[in-house]
C-alpha cells in the first residue's frame, strides 16, 4: 500500500502478533491465535485514524502492539521514521513518552490507592522530571481537561465515569506525546457524556498537534472524530479510506454491513439493513481465501481459494474484495 499525503508519522509494515496456544500436560505448542495477521497502513501527523470492527477482530491488540503491551511476532512499526519493535532500554523508554495511551476501562486503568496528583504525575515521574515540576504540569492538566485543582488530593472512585475518563486523557497528556492510541475512550460513557469527552478529544488535538489511532466499535463516533477509517475483519485490514468516502461509498461487504447496523442508517442512505448470518470464524482456524466468504452474500468459488490483497479500487481507498465494484453497484 503506498502511503498517505502528507508527513507519515506512524507506519505499520506487515504486522503480526499471534499468541501462541498449548494444550496436553506437557503444554506443547498446538497453535496460533492470529489477533493481528499482516497488517498495513500509515497514519499522518495531525491525523485522526480511526480502526473499527468487531468484538475480536484485533483492533485492540493492534494498538497494544503499537504501545508495546505486546510483543508482535514479525513486522515493522515505524514512529518518525524508527522501528520501535527494535528498541529497548532507555530509548524505548523515550520513545513511550512520545506514544501514550487513553484506556476503556477507566476503573482498571487508575490505580485505587493513588490520588489524582500521583496518577497524572506517575509518567513524568517515570521521565525523571523533578517535583516542583511535575507539580505545576499536573494542575495545568488538570484544568485543561475541565476539573479543578481541588480535586487533585482525592481518589478515582469518588469520580464519576465520565471524569475518571477525563483523568485518563490528563494523565495521557502529562509528557507531552506526539501519538495517542485511544482504545474505545467513550464506550463505557452515558451518551451525553460520551460528546463531551469526544469534543475535549478533538479541542486538544488542535490546542496540542496531537496525531491520534481511534479505536472504537461504534462508527457514528468514529465518523465524527476520524480523517481516515480503516475496518478490520478477523485480524485484517479489509478497507481503508477517508472517511466521508468510506460512509458514502463502502467498496467491501463486511464494511456495508457494519454501516447498515448503524441505527438510522436505512432512513439516512436509503440502502436496506443487511443481516449477517453465521458466526464469526475462529482466528485459530480461519477460513481458507477471504477471512469474510463464509458470512459473504456475494462469496464464490475464488472467494475459497485466493485471499483478496487490499488494493486501491479508486484513488486512496482501497478494499480487500474480489468483487469490490460489483458490491458497490450492489449497495447503490
Amino acid at each position: 500500500m503506498s502511503r498517505p499525503e502528507g508527513e507519515t508519522l506512524l507506519e505499520l509494515r506487515g504486522l503480526r502478533t499471534y499468541f501462541p496456544l498449548h494444550s496436553g500436560p506437557l503444554r506443547r505448542l498446538s497453535g496460533w491465535l492470529k489477533a493481528v495477521d499482516d497488517v498495513s497502513f500509515a497514519i499522518r501527523r495531525g491525523e485522526t485514524f480511526g480502526l473499527v470492527g468487531e468484538s475480536g477482530c484485533g483492533k485492540t491488540t493492534l494498538g497494544r502492539s503499537i504501545l508495546r503491551l505486546e510483543r508482535p511476532q514479525a513486522g515493522e512499526i515505524l514512529f518518525e521514521g524508527e522501528d520501535i519493535l527494535a528498541a529497548g532500554g532507555t530509548r524505548l523508554t523515550t520513545i513511550r513518552r512520545d506514544i501514550q495511551a487513553i484506556f476503556q476501562d477507566t476503573h482498571g486503568s487508575l490505580d485505587p490507592r493513588m490520588n489524582l496528583r500521583s496518577l497524572i504525575g506517575e509518567g513524568l515521574a517515570i521521565q525523571g522530571v523533578g517535583r516542583a515540576e511535575r507539580d505545576a504540569r499536573v494542575e495545568q492538566l488538570i484544568e485543561v481537561v475541565g476539573l479543578r485543582r481541588e480535586h487533585l488530593d482525592r481518589y478515582a472512585h469518588e469520580f464519576s465515569g465520565g471524569q475518571r475518563q477525563r483523568i485518563g486523557i490528563a494523565r495521557a497528556l502529562a509528557t507531552r506525546p506526539k501519538f495517542i492510541v485511544a482504545d474505545e475512550p467513550v464506550s463505557a460513557l452515558d451518551l451525553s457524556v460520551q460528546s463531551q469527552v469526544l469534543n475535549l478529544l478533538s479541542d486538544l488535538q488542535k490546542e496540542f498537534g496531537l496525531t491520534y489511532l481511534f479505536i472504537a466499535h461504534d462508527l457514528s463516533v468514529v465518523e465524527y472524530l476520524s480523517d481516515r477509517v480503516g475496518v478490520m475483519y478477523l485480524g485484517r485490514l479489509v478497507e481503508l479510506a477517508s472517511a466521508e468516502d468510506l460512509y458514502a461509498d463502502p467498496r467491501m461487504p463486511y464494511t456495508q454491513a457494519l454501516l447498515s447496523a448503524v441505527p438510522g442508517s436505512e432512513r439516512m442512505t436509503g440502502r436496506p439493513r443487511i443481516l449477517l448470518t453465521g458466526d464469526v470464524p475462529s482466528p485459530i482456524t480461519p477460513p481458507s481465501g477471504c477471512p469474510f466468504r463464509t458470512r459473504c452474500w456475494m462469496a464464490r468459488d475464488i472467494c475459497a481459494s485466493a485471499r483478496p490483497e487490499l488494493r486501491e479500487v479508486e484513488p486512496n481507498h482501497w478494499a480487500a474484495c474480489h468483487f469490490a465494484d460489483e458490491a458497490r453497484a450492489k449497495a447503490a
